[in-house]
């Protein structure tokens, strides 16, 4: 005898070479590697039963692979084949092999059997895993812009058992993370919750989209979550819970433990087209779960739990090592990943094109009340380093302190130019630069810093009606500009009021085009600026500007109403905590911020706002 008459078939393995998952370095300038995982399948062809004993890797060529050993095991005992039986054997997560990259281009398997003096050996290319959808490799199944501020993906690989027959140990199984400053560690669950309900951790009910084009082959969409933290006993069927199964190409993945009745009613049923980037369901805890999470896995099949694992690499990607990555500094060096699967050590992960940043990219708005002037500019910057551009900027002073209200908008490509703490000669003289330059003034703010006026500018360069503006006015200055202006067919847009030593001064900015009937106040105490909403809305005007200021020492309001406007839902007198319930409300219901003032009443802090 010699060596034992097996059949080896090897997988992962493509046009005869076994695959491998390359892996993200761990921070930007860091060493790659490879992970390599098996599943071997033996044909026994011998007359009489066979016992295997270890399977020999090693590589040839270079770079070199120290050969490793493992016990070929069945429990606790050697694994037996009977006589002209096949059986299948797996690695285990402690046998993961990890490859330096470049990766060796061949593979030696030697599968040695008691009795046999000479191992079973088999030699094949070893290359990198290319999944069968267009790019070579998947999208994240989740977007950046579904992020709180402060929050990332959480995945790691090389650590998945192997369950459903070897066909996991290239799953991932990831949650959504912010750093805690109280503990100086990451964490999975809200501020002040303690993990026992779905609704503490940070991942529930996160969108889960489509990583490429496919086809619907499985769904479930009606098992109740788990309301019970832990091991889920007896097991529950299917262990994937509520999910999808796609065929993307030759490979079938599960996206698992998703939100009861939360699965996209456009794709439940057998056979639906989707796109990449579809958005599928909701994370949530259903199925052979622990606590909420995303549970996803590939396998060469073209149905659920039909075929031998495959590598699932990702594309347009940021990871980095958690540990390197010090919130809330984003500049730290992220990998950006393409054709790439998680390091070993737990990441952090920025899924999306562009590069981690304060805000996610894709917010519709970002808006921020309340911030203390010495805090106005960093936070500007994070909003603009984000991709934002500010559309909106509101001074205000309480208790003689300055404070910033700011709305900002995804860039459009349009060139702008904003500035804060100007005197009235700064902003002249900015306004003529910058008018100069063909940019057209867009807002004008004016507060006070102690007893001195303050003025703010946005300036966009882009296609506009033709605007006039001025500044630094006494109230009788102001109302007869208004009145030769507006017999002119300028329109008001924007009528800024501060009330130094009780003198009233304003700064305004018209338009020339048609706006309907209008009506423009802005000596209006809180009571007054109520009855006039109620009487402009009434005749069909809609609130498009409001600011408010103290003028001896009660809150005053100026406010424009349009014909033309969008209808808007308006709120004030509302304290911070009032605020922010009516943000949230608002813009989950689709709605944006369209204005947003700040004044001082009764020693706090006081928003009025609208939303449309």
């Amino acid at each position: 005898m010699s060596a034992p008459k097996l059949v080896l078939t090897i997988e992962p393995s493509e046009s005869g070479a076994v695959v491998y998952l390359p892996l993200s370095p761990k921070v930007a300038g860091g060493e790659a590697s490879g992970h390599l995982a098996l599943k071997i399948t033996v044909k026994n062809n011998e007359p009489q039963p066979v016992t295997l004993k270890n399977l020999i890797i090693a590589s040839i060529g270079t770079p070199t692979l120290a050969a490793v050993t493992i016990p070929i095991m069945a429990g606790a005992n050697r694994l037996r084949i009977a006589a002209n039986a096949t059986a299948s054997w797996f690695f285990q997560p402690d046998n993961n092999i990890s490859l330096p990259m470049p990766a060796p281009g061949q593979i030696k398997l030697s599968l040695s059997a008691d009795g046999f003096p000479d191992p079973v050996v088999l030699i094949m290319p070893l290359k990198p895993h290319r999944s069968p959808v267009a790019g070579g490799s998947y999208d994240f199944p989740a977007k950046a812009h579904d992020f709180r501020v402060g929050e990332y993906w959480s995945g790691r690989g090389e650590s998945h058992a192997a369950a459903g027959d070897g066909s996991q140990l290239f799953a991932y199984d990831m949650g959504v993370i912010a750093f805690d400053p109280a503990s100086k560690g990451w964490n999975d669950k809200l501020a002040g919750k303690d993990g026992s309900q779905n609704n503490h951790y940070r991942i529930w009910g996160k969108p889960i989209y489509a990583m490429a084009d496919g086809t619907v082959i499985g769904f479930k969409n009606d098992m109740p979550n788990n309301t019970k933290m832990g091991t889920q006993a007896p097991t529950p069927s299917p262990v994937e819970g509520n999910h999808f199964w796609l065929q993307h190409g030759d490979e079938a993945v599960v996206y698992a433990h998703l939100q009861p009745n939360s699965l996209n009613s456009k794709f439940t049923k057998l056979g639906a087209a989707i796109k990449r980037g579809d958005f599928l369901g909701l994370a949530g805890n259903s199925g052979n779960s622990t606590a909420p999470h995303l549970h996803i896995h590939a396998i060469e099949a073209t149905k659920p739990w039909a075929g031998p694992l495959r590598p699932l690499p990702f594309r347009n990607t940021y990871m980095i090592d958690r540990t390197a990555l010090t919130p809330p500094d984003a500049a730290v060096k992220w990998v950006k990943a393409e054709d790439q699967g998680f390091s070993e050590m737990p990441m952090a992960i920025w899924p999306a094109t562009t590069a981690p940043a304060w805000y996610p990219p894709g917010w519709g708005e970002v808006t921020r009340n309340g911030i203390p002037e010495a805090n106005y500019q960093a936070e500007f910057d994070r909003a603009t380093s984000s991709g934002y551009r500010p559309v909106w900027i509101d001074g205000y002073e309480v208790n003689g302190r300055v404070y910033f209200n700011a709305i900002f908008h995804p860039n459009d490509g349009n060139a702008w130019a904003a500035r804060h703490g100007m005197t009235g000669a700064q902003y002249q003289a900015e306004f003529d630069s910058r008018t100069g330059q063909g940019f057209h003034l867009y807002q004008i703010e004016s507060y006070l810093s102690g007893n001195e006026v303050r003025y703010a500018s946005i300036f966009v360069k882009s296609a506009a009606s033709a605007r006039t503006a001025y500044h630094g006015l006494t109230r009788e200055q102001h109302q007869q500009k208004f009145d030769t202006l507006t017999a002119a067919g300028w329109r008001p847009i924007n009528l800024s009021v501060v009330s130094p030593n009780n003198k009233l001064s304003y700064a305004g900015l018209y338009e020339k085009r048609d706006v309907g009937a209008f009506f423009a106040k802005s000596f209006l105490s809180s009571i007054e600026y109520q009855a006039q909403f109620t009487t402009n809305t009434g005749a069909g005007r809609k609130l498009m500007y409001l600011n408010a200021y103290t003028h001896a020492g009660a809150p005053h309001f100026t406010a424009i109403w349009q014909e033309k406007a969008p209808s808007v839902l308006a709120r004030h007198g509302q304290n911070a905590a009032q605020f922010q319930e009516e943000f949230n409300k608002q813009l989950s219901s689709g709605s944006m911020t369209r204005l947003l003032t700040g004044y001082e009443d009764n020693d706090g802090h006081r928003f009025g706002a609208a939303w449309a």
